[in-house]
């Protein structure tokens, strides 16, 4: 294994275990931010950042968007779903607005939505930990662990955005509905989300590994509730270790697979914060919900390749009838 990225990796798992052992110490779960696992993948371990974003808009993205979803979780009137569809629908918004693809906006409005998260610590620590993370990937490109990436701009299309984000919307509120009912809310957990909106791009780098991506998921998830059942409920050990230890089984999967995709990585810590009686069966419901949404993925890119075809058939076929 090349040395810088083993590096990189040692300093991702030791940022997450950080991260919990804090939130242990100051008896504060709120700081506990399983997309920061998935940020810490983009940012510090992939060759190169998977989101168009510019450095140091990522925190002002980030806190806006735990924000807007911890006032919702705070103050909604509605159910869980309808609640998610809400903070979904704004996030999506905000990137338009932006010209972003900085996709786990996604999960930091509606993780606190899912776990009734009410504080506003949460917001003010993916607000530090954001600007850590920034601090961190300047350092690994001074002391070149990493290139130097040239920051892009979204230039979005109209039409595939109008068809994309309310199928996505649709597909995550749907899930979270029945999961919520059926009491398997991890079926709609926030990373799928990011997962779904991230395959859903007609020209997204990793929709030809779709199946590839979608077992590192389950095997980060399984690896997350094993971590958190074995050494926690088990042997009694602190969250922190099952952090390091899920972590670390999280960066090895990428490793093994050669392909770090960065919602898979939150999967392995979003155990930490679950009940204990959901830890079983999270897998599963991690396995049933990406699947749903790799197919929603699909559907979304198919029928954005075919748009430009039916666009220019009906341009073509109008031009005809003027013609006769």
């Amino acid at each position: 294994m090349d040395r810088r990225f083993l590096i990189k990796n040692l300093l991702a798992v030791a940022f997450g275990t950080l991260m919990v052992l804090t939130s242990e110490l100051l008896h504060t779960p709120a700081i506990l931010f399983p997309e920061i696992l998935a940020l810490l993948t983009g940012m510090w371990v992939a060759p190169r950042m998977p989101w168009r974003v510019r450095r140091w808009e990522i925190p002002p993205l980030m806190t806006v968007c735990a924000v807007w979803g911890a006032a919702l979780s705070r103050w909604s009137p509605l159910g869980t779903a309808w609640t998610i569809c809400i903070a979904f629908a704004g996030a999506a918004l905000l990137l338009l607005a932006v010209r972003s693809t900085l996709l786990p906006v996604l999960s930091a409005c509606i993780l606190p939505i899912l776990l009734g998260e009410h504080s506003w610590v949460y917001p003010v620590a993916v607000a530090v930990m954001t600007v850590l993370l920034c601090l961190g990937q300047t350092l690994l490109e001074r002391f070149q662990l990493r290139k130097p990436q040239t920051p892009e701009t979204w230039h979005w299309n109209g039409r595939e955005e109008a068809l994309r984000w309310p199928v996505a919307i649709g597909t995550v509120t749907a899930l979270a509905a029945v999961g919520v009912s059926l009491g398997v809310p991890c079926v709609a957990a926030p990373p799928l989300a990011v997962l779904l909106s991230e395959l859903s791009f007609r020209e997204s780098p990793a929709a030809p590994f779709s199946m590839q991506i979608w077992a590192g998921t389950v095997c980060c998830a399984a690896a997350g509730a094993m971590a958190r059942w074995v050494l926690c409920v088990r042997l009694g050990l602190p969250l922190t270790v099952a952090a390091l230890a899920a972590s670390a089984m999280a960066m090895a999967i990428f490793a093994l697979l050669r392909r770090p995709f960065p919602p898979s990585a939150a999967l392995a810590l979003l155990p930490l914060l679950l009940p204990e009686t959901l830890i079983p069966t999270y897998p599963a419901q991690v396995a049933v919900g990406g699947l749903i949404c790799l197919l929603a993925a699909g559907c979304i890119r198919h029928a954005t390749a075919e748009m430009p075809v039916l666009l220019k058939a009906g341009t073509v076929g109008s031009h005809l009838d003027r013609k006769r």
